[in-house]
């Protein structure tokens, strides 16, 4: 076994061990209550001070902890529920459509080096129709598969490993693919964001309001159509 080897493999365990104590400290001790609605609730008067007070700190690091979340395969979620929460749509939406993007490239780059073969041997099987399908045109191809639900956003930044996309199309296809979803569940929170800093009570009214209605009714539009496009244009592998 060369040195490059022995790098790679180094390299590869360390990744794997990293993920491995990420996932126990969010689970194990509770670091995951800190992105919970209940506790966004709990404490949302100290977090729109700290906002209103350091917005350029707390912006920047959302940004590098999201960046480094996602390459650490971590959730979207618990990160646009706190985005829209602490920082309204526009912002929040920027933030989170770049950093989720730039650290789904940083994993995808970092699978397809380290992990093809695993990621062959784990998700080619049950993924085989991507394979199939893939075209010349990955881009496009791509771009309807982050849209689809169902598939977890981790497991849709390691698919393209299978067919060895082109980096400059899995950041088009991230960059373009995940910018509705993560507007339309960004607006949502920080609708509920702006309820709760006006003291309004929590009932199913608050639903009917303009800020959240509109984007449910958005997200459900949604949700429809790509299931269209899955039965439609996609196999039942996928």
């Amino acid at each position: 076994m060369n040195r490059l080897s022995k790098i790679k493999i180094f390299l590869g365990l360390a990744y794997l061990g990293i993920v491995s104590l990420v996932v126990i400290a969010f689970f194990y001790f509770g670091a995951n209550t800190f992105l919970s609605p209940s506790y966004l609730v709990e404490n949302k008067n100290y977090i729109f001070e700290l906002r209103d007070q350091n917005l350029f700190l707390i912006s920047s690091v959302y940004f590098f902890f999201s960046i480094i979340w996602v390459f650490l395969m971590g959730f979207g979620t618990p990160l646009v529920i706190f985005a829209g929460f602490a920082f309204g749509t526009i912002l929040g939406s920027i933030l989170s459509i770049f950093s989720f993007t730039i650290g789904a490239t940083l994993l995808y780059l970092f699978a397809n080096h380290y992990f093809k073969d695993l990621v062959e041997k784990y998700l080619g099987t049950k993924y085989a129709s991507i394979k199939q399908n893939v075209n010349q045109n990955e881009l496009s191809y791509f771009f309807s598969l982050r849209v689809i639900p169902g598939i977890p956003f981790p497991i849709k930044n390691l698919l393209p490993v299978l067919f060895n996309m082109k980096l400059k199309n899995f950041f088009l296809a991230t960059l373009f693919g995940e910018a509705a979803p993560i507007i339309i569940s960004v607006s949502i929170f920080s609708g509920l964001s702006n309820a709760f800093e006006s003291d309004k009570d929590l009932n199913l009214n608050l639903l009917f309001s303009p800020e959240i209605f509109f984007p449910l009714l958005a997200l459900a539009m949604m949700s429809l159509i790509a299931n269209f496009v899955k039965k439609k244009y996609f196999n039942k592998g996928v």
